[in-house]
């Protein structure tokens, strides 16, 4: 395994099979497997900038990576945006 890049709380490693993003405040359940670099670099953007995936497998990747309250506080988050968004559409 090789350490590729450092971002915040996240170690971005390089294993033989795939990339593993692995969040150093949490154990060993902390981590999340990713096919791409891309992929796994999106995925700490986004936790980083504190939105909630579209995408299912990045959700549950996040879930993996963040303790539960912090993926509460994303869930409520992108409710918050839906919500006023759509606040002052009328049908």
């Amino acid at each position: 395994m090789k350490i590729i890049d450092k971002i915040g709380n996240f170690k971005l490693i390089r294993d033989s099979r795939d990339f593993v993003v692995i969040n150093e405040l949490g154990d060993y359940a902390a981590h999340a497997h990713f096919k791409s670099e891309t992929g796994a670099r999106d995925c700490i953007r986004l936790i980083n900038k504190g939105l909630l995936p579209r995408n299912e497998y990045y959700r549950k990747a996040c879930k993996r990576l963040l303790f539960e309250d912090e993926y509460n506080r994303l869930i409520e988050r992108s409710k918050e945006k839906y919500i006023n968004v759509n606040k002052g559409v009328r049908r």
